[in-house]
Protein backbone atom coordinates (compact mmCIF):
# COMPACT_ATOMS: atom_id res chain seq x y z
CA UNK A 1 0.00 0.00 0.00
CA UNK A 2 1.25 3.51 -0.94
CA UNK A 3 1.79 6.19 1.77
CA UNK A 4 -0.08 9.44 1.20
CA UNK A 5 2.03 12.30 2.56
CA UNK A 6 -0.65 14.96 2.01
CA UNK A 7 -2.80 13.65 4.83
CA UNK A 8 -3.33 15.98 7.78
CA UNK A 9 -1.26 13.93 10.21
CA UNK A 10 1.80 14.10 7.93
CA UNK A 11 1.35 17.87 7.66
CA UNK A 12 1.17 18.16 11.45
CA UNK A 13 4.23 15.94 11.80
CA UNK A 14 6.25 18.06 9.33
CA UNK A 15 5.12 21.25 11.03
CA UNK A 16 6.30 19.99 14.43
CA UNK A 17 9.55 18.67 13.00
CA UNK A 18 10.53 21.77 10.98
CA UNK A 19 8.45 24.79 11.99
CA UNK A 20 7.35 24.46 15.63
CA UNK A 21 10.71 25.54 17.04
CA UNK A 22 10.34 28.93 15.28
CA UNK A 23 6.75 29.50 16.39
CA UNK A 24 7.48 31.45 19.64
CA UNK A 25 9.95 33.74 17.85
CA UNK A 26 7.43 34.42 15.06
CA UNK A 27 4.67 35.19 17.53
CA UNK A 28 6.91 37.65 19.39
CA UNK A 29 7.95 39.32 16.11
CA UNK A 30 4.30 39.50 15.01
CA UNK A 31 3.24 41.17 18.26
CA UNK A 32 6.13 43.65 17.97
CA UNK A 33 5.07 44.46 14.40
CA UNK A 34 1.47 44.97 15.50
CA UNK A 35 2.66 47.35 18.22
CA UNK A 36 4.99 49.21 15.83
CA UNK A 37 2.37 49.58 13.06
CA UNK A 38 -0.57 50.34 15.37
CA UNK A 39 -0.34 54.17 15.16
CA UNK A 40 -0.07 54.09 11.36
CA UNK A 41 -2.98 51.69 10.94
CA UNK A 42 -5.07 53.56 13.52
CA UNK A 43 -4.81 56.77 11.47
CA UNK A 44 -5.33 54.98 8.13
CA UNK A 45 -8.33 55.98 6.03
CA UNK A 46 -9.40 54.50 2.73
CA UNK A 47 -10.44 57.68 0.97
CA UNK A 48 -7.24 59.21 -0.38
CA UNK A 49 -3.65 58.74 -1.42
CA UNK A 50 -2.18 60.48 1.63
CA UNK A 51 -2.63 57.41 3.83
CA UNK A 52 -1.18 55.05 1.20
CA UNK A 53 1.90 57.27 1.05
CA UNK A 54 1.97 57.34 4.87
CA UNK A 55 2.27 53.54 4.98
CA UNK A 56 4.94 53.53 2.26
CA UNK A 57 6.89 56.22 4.13
CA UNK A 58 6.70 54.28 7.40
CA UNK A 59 7.86 51.06 5.72
CA UNK A 60 10.77 52.84 3.99
CA UNK A 61 11.79 54.46 7.29
CA UNK A 62 11.92 51.07 9.00
CA UNK A 63 13.87 49.53 6.12
CA UNK A 64 16.39 52.40 6.17
CA UNK A 65 16.94 51.89 9.91
CA UNK A 66 17.45 48.14 9.41
CA UNK A 67 19.83 48.52 6.45
CA UNK A 68 21.92 51.17 8.22
CA UNK A 69 22.02 49.08 11.37
CA UNK A 70 22.98 45.76 9.80
CA UNK A 71 25.04 46.71 6.71
CA UNK A 72 24.59 43.17 5.40
CA UNK A 73 25.79 43.48 1.81
CA UNK A 74 28.13 45.42 -0.41
CA UNK A 75 26.37 48.43 -1.88
CA UNK A 76 23.84 48.85 0.91
CA UNK A 77 24.65 52.58 0.99
CA UNK A 78 23.39 52.97 -2.58
CA UNK A 79 20.13 51.20 -1.78
CA UNK A 80 19.62 53.34 1.33
CA UNK A 81 20.25 56.44 -0.79
CA UNK A 82 17.39 55.47 -3.12
CA UNK A 83 15.14 54.68 -0.15
CA UNK A 84 15.84 58.14 1.28
CA UNK A 85 15.11 59.75 -2.09
CA UNK A 86 11.77 57.92 -2.19
CA UNK A 87 10.96 59.01 1.37
CA UNK A 88 11.76 62.63 0.61
CA UNK A 89 9.63 62.61 -2.53
CA UNK A 90 6.76 60.85 -0.75
CA UNK A 91 6.78 63.46 2.02
CA UNK A 92 6.73 66.26 -0.54
CA UNK A 93 3.87 64.59 -2.41
CA UNK A 94 1.90 64.17 0.82
CA UNK A 95 2.32 67.84 1.72
CA UNK A 96 1.55 69.08 -1.84
CA UNK A 97 4.92 70.81 -1.82
CA UNK A 98 5.22 71.08 -5.59
CA UNK A 99 1.69 72.38 -6.11
CA UNK A 100 2.12 75.11 -3.48
CA UNK A 101 5.78 76.03 -4.05
CA UNK A 102 4.90 79.00 -6.27
CA UNK A 103 3.18 80.65 -3.30
CA UNK A 104 6.61 81.17 -1.74
CA UNK A 105 7.24 83.67 -4.54
CA UNK A 106 4.21 85.75 -3.58
CA UNK A 107 3.30 87.90 -0.61
CA UNK A 108 -0.28 88.89 -0.04
CA UNK A 109 -2.70 89.99 2.63
CA UNK A 110 -6.05 88.33 3.13
CA UNK A 111 -8.92 90.31 4.56
CA UNK A 112 -12.55 89.47 5.32
CA UNK A 113 -14.87 92.19 4.05
CA UNK A 114 -18.46 92.53 5.23
CA UNK A 115 -20.76 93.40 2.34
CA UNK A 116 -23.96 93.48 4.39
CA UNK A 117 -25.32 89.97 4.02
CA UNK A 118 -22.15 87.92 4.31
CA UNK A 119 -18.38 88.06 4.34
CA UNK A 120 -16.07 87.67 1.39
CA UNK A 121 -12.34 87.17 1.29
CA UNK A 122 -10.25 89.80 -0.46
CA UNK A 123 -6.67 89.26 -1.46
CA UNK A 124 -4.21 92.13 -1.76
CA UNK A 125 -0.95 91.17 -3.44
CA UNK A 126 2.12 92.90 -2.00
CA UNK A 127 4.80 91.05 -3.96
CA UNK A 128 4.46 88.96 -7.09
CA UNK A 129 7.63 87.21 -8.24
CA UNK A 130 5.95 84.39 -10.18
CA UNK A 131 8.21 85.05 -13.19
CA UNK A 132 11.32 83.97 -11.25
CA UNK A 133 9.52 80.79 -10.14
CA UNK A 134 8.59 79.98 -13.74
CA UNK A 135 12.14 80.78 -14.94
CA UNK A 136 13.50 78.41 -12.29
CA UNK A 137 11.95 75.44 -14.16
CA UNK A 138 12.28 76.20 -17.90
CA UNK A 139 11.76 72.62 -19.12
CA UNK A 140 8.56 72.20 -17.16
CA UNK A 141 7.42 75.65 -18.31
CA UNK A 142 7.91 74.66 -21.96
CA UNK A 143 6.04 71.42 -21.40
CA UNK A 144 3.13 73.20 -19.71
CA UNK A 145 3.01 75.96 -22.31
CA UNK A 146 2.62 73.45 -25.16
CA UNK A 147 0.35 70.94 -23.42
CA UNK A 148 -3.35 71.31 -24.30
CA UNK A 149 -4.48 70.00 -20.89
CA UNK A 150 -3.07 73.19 -19.31
CA UNK A 151 -4.84 75.46 -21.79
CA UNK A 152 -6.85 77.25 -19.08
CA UNK A 153 -3.74 77.94 -16.96
CA UNK A 154 -1.96 80.38 -19.26
CA UNK A 155 -2.06 83.46 -16.98
CA UNK A 156 0.72 84.14 -14.42
CA UNK A 157 -0.60 82.45 -11.28
CA UNK A 158 -2.36 79.74 -13.27
CA UNK A 159 0.81 79.06 -15.22
CA UNK A 160 2.77 78.76 -11.97
CA UNK A 161 0.13 76.37 -10.63
CA UNK A 162 0.36 74.30 -13.83
CA UNK A 163 4.16 74.13 -13.48
CA UNK A 164 3.68 72.95 -9.89
CA UNK A 165 1.12 70.35 -10.93
CA UNK A 166 3.46 69.03 -13.62
CA UNK A 167 6.37 68.86 -11.15
CA UNK A 168 4.11 66.99 -8.71
CA UNK A 169 3.29 64.50 -11.46
CA UNK A 170 6.99 64.06 -12.29
CA UNK A 171 7.83 63.45 -8.62
CA UNK A 172 5.10 60.83 -8.31
CA UNK A 173 6.32 59.07 -11.45
CA UNK A 174 9.89 59.18 -10.14
CA UNK A 175 8.90 57.53 -6.84
CA UNK A 176 7.23 54.64 -8.60
CA UNK A 177 10.01 54.37 -11.18
CA UNK A 178 12.60 54.01 -8.39
CA UNK A 179 10.38 51.47 -6.63
CA UNK A 180 9.88 49.55 -9.86
CA UNK A 181 13.59 49.31 -10.54
CA UNK A 182 15.02 48.96 -7.03
CA UNK A 183 12.48 47.34 -4.71
CA UNK A 184 13.48 43.75 -5.40
CA UNK A 185 17.04 44.58 -4.30
CA UNK A 186 15.80 45.84 -0.93
CA UNK A 187 15.89 42.61 0.98
CA UNK A 188 17.90 41.36 3.86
Amino acid sequence: MKKEYNEWYWKVYRWFKWEAKYFPKRVIRGVKNLWKWFPVIWKDRDWDHYHMFEMMDFKLKNMIILFEDREYFVGWENEVKYMKICRGLIQKLQNSYYECEYQDYMEYDLEFVDNGKNFRLEEKIRKDDIASYINKYPNTYRLVKNDPKYKGYQKDTGLALAVGMERHLKARKLVFKILEEKIEGWWN
